[in-house]
């Protein structure tokens, strides 16, 4: 038979472990190292401004000045439609902006290269400031 201070030292150890298990998944999430080609700080005038003018606002069709789809040139445009969720979706799930622009010789000249992509997700991801 099991005695009193056996079975209350079992219960203290039983609810250390528990709290020690209830407490892992509350440190702060640390997020991963960039590449050195994505900016610590980014902005939008410094560094998004440049991605949208070669990516995405090539003209009125796309997010250009006149652009029935949204201005990008324009920040409070931009920001609105990452406020709307719009632009993570468009960008960062379903991958469809840019779109692909295939030049005559067939090379997607829209398409966002890696340091590019990471460096729109993080500003996003930081609040999209301006």
């Amino acid at each position: 038979m099991l005695n009193n201070s056996y079975i209350s030292r079992m219960k203290k150890l039983l609810f250390i472990a528990l709290l020690f298990a209830a407490c892992e998944n509350d440190a702060p999430q640390v997020e991963k190292a960039a590449p050195p080609c994505v900016p610590a700080n980014i902005s939008y005038q410094k560094d998004i401004k440049p991605i949208i003018t070669t990516s995405c606002a090539i003209n009125s069709s796309c997010h250009g000045t006149g652009s029935p789809y949204g201005n990008f040139y324009n920040y409070d445009v931009l920001n609105a439609t990452c406020i709307s969720g719009e632009f993570n979706k468009r960008v960062f799930i379903q991958k469809t902006m840019p779109p692909v622009g295939l030049d005559s010789l067939g090379v997607d000249t829209l398409k966002l290269d890696s340091c590019d992509f990471l460096t729109l997700r993080r500003w996003y991801n930081n609040g999209h400031y301006n």
